[in-house]
């Protein structure tokens, strides 16, 4: 790693620390399982030497969701010498790019859009979304998305949001939103962090979880009553054990005794062995 891609990664980590101790937060300074999560942007770009580092994941305003800096080589360039076309050198293009993913109430569609006027994404060969505002058309494009869900997802109150808020490059994959951006200058600082999940909160609030097939959005369980260990099976009071104990077998005689009826008596055996009960012929006939 060159020098100055290694101070960007020192301080993004020294800052990203500094928060995860003033929210409470969980911090990795590198999180390679974040690497093959998703197949979405930025992720499905071409590029090597790829890492995720700077890893934050917790609650913000109510808001759960996962931010870091993925690091890719999407390009190497040779230099050659002009007479006899001798390699001499290598140029590597860095791309650094911050990821946040947060958690959505409810699934959605699987849906991605793309600022098409980005320079950092090879998006040309995709279409644009239909929806009735043609101006806002031609800014995005679409990857690998149903056009009808697309239309579905872009309301006028969405595609408004995306613009104020500048927020253009996102997808939808089940119960997570995926946003990138690429800072051109400079990195990702903490204030940008957190002024992004905050209008991300926004761009949520406006999705129509309808979609998903399940209404609106469930509201979450109420806080279950803390109970403390019980022997096993619990006691309730009030009401019979749940399970009965087991019937004691060899004790009484047979057969079982029912309550409501006289008990039955038999005679004690009065013949030996080897003969037969009075009743029966005697062997042989």
């Amino acid at each position: 790693m060159e020098t100055n891609e290694a101070r960007r990664v020192e301080a993004t980590n020294a800052e990203r620390y500094a928060m995860s101790s003033q929210y409470g937060w969980e911090f990795s300074p590198d999180a390679p399982n974040l690497l093959e999560r998703w197949t979405v942007l930025p992720f499905n770009q071409r590029g090597d030497k790829r890492m995720a580092f700077g890893a934050l994941s917790g609650a913000y305003n109510g808001l759960r969701f996962s931010v870091f800096d993925y690091h890719r080589r999407p390009t190497v360039t040779s230099v050659h010498t002009r007479w006899t076309n001798k390699k001499v050198n290598e140029l590597d293009t860095i791309s650094i790019d911050t990821v946040w993913v947060v958690t959505l109430p409810a699934p959605m569609p699987n849906f991605q859009i793309v600022s098409s006027i980005e320079s950092a994404w090879d998006v040309d060969q995709y279409p644009e979304p239909a929806t009735a505002d043609r101006k806002f058309n031609r800014w995005y494009k679409l990857i690998d998305t149903d056009p009808n869900v697309a239309v579905g997802v872009l309301t006028p109150q969405v595609a408004a949001t995306m613009r104020s808020s500048k927020l253009h490059t996102w997808s939808l994959v089940g119960a997570e939103l995926v946003y990138v951006e690429n800072p051109t200058f400079g990195r990702t600082k903490p204030d940008d962090v957190l002024s992004t999940l905050g209008r991300l909160a926004q761009l949520v609030s406006l999705l129509p979880f309808h979609l998903g097939g399940g209404g609106q959005p469930a509201a979450p369980p109420p806080p279950q009553p803390y109970h403390p260990q019980q022997p096993y099976p619990p006691q309730n009071p009030g009401y019979p054990p749940q399970y009965p104990p087991p019937p004691q077998y060899g004790q009484p005689p047979y057969p079982p005794q029912y309550p409501g009826h006289p008990p039955q008596h038999y005679p004690p055996q009065q013949y030996p062995p080897q003969y037969p009960p009075p009743g029966y012929p005697p062997r042989g006939y």
